[in-house]
């Protein structure tokens, strides 16, 4: 049933703000709600199932002061793993608090009350909050473009029969899916693929609830991802069949990173206090400038024994220096992780970390020049925005299309592997470390381009980022028919 409630009559907007319980997703919403607030929305920001610290929060500048953090759901053990979607079988029980919590605000804040839900692209459950008290959902795609484009298109891959897939043509092309360029099977997002395992259906129950909202706030900018974001914004789509075709709103508003990514400063090449200094900084404080392959999976994939043999077998081969972070694997053989004599064999030229690494500052380092990277798109989008250029080693998710944007379409980085290859050798991982040697004054001056108009998107005050944000706000405000009354040009930025 849908709730009545008094127009708005304020001109502040306020818009209730409902993160995917993961910090890839979380993260950037949480900046997201720092430039609402910074226009003057007022901001409810739920941290669902507790699963961001205090710590979490406060890294993120003024949150305290500008954003009120709700709790959102009860956190059980037993429901949380190190997978990309924890919780993904009990997100839909937070509908009936998340109905409790606007119901609330809209009692708390008559001068502003909710005027809209922007819900994690994977909390399609949260259209019933939206539809019970007639306010438009806006969802956050935190991955790219291309990947939207995608994500809309698989139900029409469903009926298809592309969907799910037959392991025996993965190696054919998907070439319908709108702006995007002809695709493996076995590159879509994982998810999509196989029906047998639990994220199969979850996702596509999300494809389909994405075509219900009023629009979709992509973690990307324009200028990056042009062609992709115009073919989405004229696409209609007809999920149903029946004729009823539907255009969605399209604004890219990222990137969705810490201001500090988007600063204009080059690099984090002073020493400083040195003995304050993280042990990969001061490592890194001592090679010389562009000079230094960072290696880092994530903070998610963990790759086997056999796997982190082959991988510094081959840093060791290319001679290269390299500063690698690798997070453990389960070893039930305890195996050594690395060959014999790796570590002394190469402290003069690389330097193994086995925790977390500070990447804002190791990709700002002035001896950083190349990032071995798994092309998580928040990954992707941290080393565009410190102009560093990528070695693409694809894991999981939507990885695989990750990587072949970064090496085709923008001409940042090169190939290391496909996601189906299997054990990478150490001749190959050499091999893609000479390639990206031998490309790198082309590949640097494209990732320096996209720098760039990143800082431009997002710091000028007419940048791409900043005239999505008002139309965003000018929507929810006065509906989409007055925007584009008002201003007939809003698709060309």
């Amino acid at each position: 049933m849908t709730v009545a409630h008094e127009p708005c009559k304020s001109k502040r907007l306020h818009a209730v703000l409902l993160p995917y319980p993961a910090k890839g997703h979380s993260i950037p919403l949480l900046h997201l709600a720092m430039r609402l607030h910074s226009m003057g929305v007022v901001v409810t920001f739920a941290n669902t199932y507790n699963h961001l610290s205090e710590e979490d929060l406060r890294s993120c500048d003024g949150l305290d002061s500008a954003v009120r953090v709700v709790r959102l759901g009860v956190p059980s053990p037993e429901w949380v793993g190190l997978e990309s979607l924890p919780y993904s079988e009990h997100v839909e029980e937070l509908v009936p608090e998340a109905e409790r919590l606007v119901e609330e605000l809209f009692t708390r804040h008559e001068d502003a009350p909710p005027a809209c839900i922007i819900s994690d692209m994977f909390l399609g459950c949260f259209r019933a909050v939206a539809n019970k008290f007639n306010i438009p959902r806006y969802v956050l795609f935190t991955s790219p473009a291309g990947g939207l484009a995608t994500m809309l298109h698989m139900p029409e891959l469903i009926k298809q029969g592309r969907l799910p897939i037959d392991h025996t043509k993965r190696e054919e092309l998907v070439r319908d899916i709108p702006g995007v360029p002809p695709t493996r099977l076995a590159d879509l997002p994982e998810p999509m693929q196989d029906p047998h395992k639990p994220f199969y259906t979850f996702y596509a129950r999300n494809c389909e609830q994405m075509h219900e909202a009023t629009g979709v706030l992509i973690n990307t900018y324009y200028e990056l991802e042009p062609t992709y974001i115009d073919t989405l914004r004229e696409t209609t789509y007809n999920i149903n069949g029946d004729g009823s075709g539907h255009r969605l709103s399209i604004l890219p508003v990222g990137p969705l990173l810490p201001e500090a990514y988007l600063a204009t400063s080059e690099n984090d090449s002073a020493p400083g206090n040195v003995d304050a200094r993280d042990p990969c900084l001061q490592w890194l404080d001592s090679q010389p400038d562009c000079s230094v392959l960072y290696v880092s999976f994530g903070s998610l994939a963990t790759l086997s024994v056999e796997q982190i043999h082959e991988l510094a077998a081959g840093l060791e081969a290319s001679g290269e220096r390299f500063l690698m972070t690798i997070r453990p694997p389960e070893n039930p053989e305890n195996a050594p992780l690395f060959p014999e004599g790796f570590v002394e064999r190469t402290q003069k030229v690389g330097f193994v970390w086995m925790s977390w690494a500070p990447q804002l500052k190791v990709l700002s380092h002035s001896a950083v020049s190349g990032f071995v990277t798994h092309c998580g798109w928040n990954s992707t989008l941290e080393s565009l925005c410190r102009g560093v250029t990528m070695l693409a080693w694809p894991i999981q998710a939507e990885q695989a299309m990750n990587a072949r944007f970064i090496v085709d379409d923008v001409k940042a980085g090169i190939e290391v592997c496909r996601v189906t290859d299997g054990i990478v050798s150490r001749e190959r991982v050499a091999k893609a470390v000479k390639v990206w040697v031998a490309e790198q004054t082309s590949l640097k001056r494209n990732a320096r381009r996209l720098q760039r108009l990143a800082m431009a998107a997002v710091n000028d005050k007419h940048g791409s980022v900043q005239r999505n944000l008002l139309d965003f706000v000018a929507e929810v405000q006065h509906g989409k028919e007055s925007l584009e009354q008002v201003n007939g040009s809003r698709w060309s930025c």
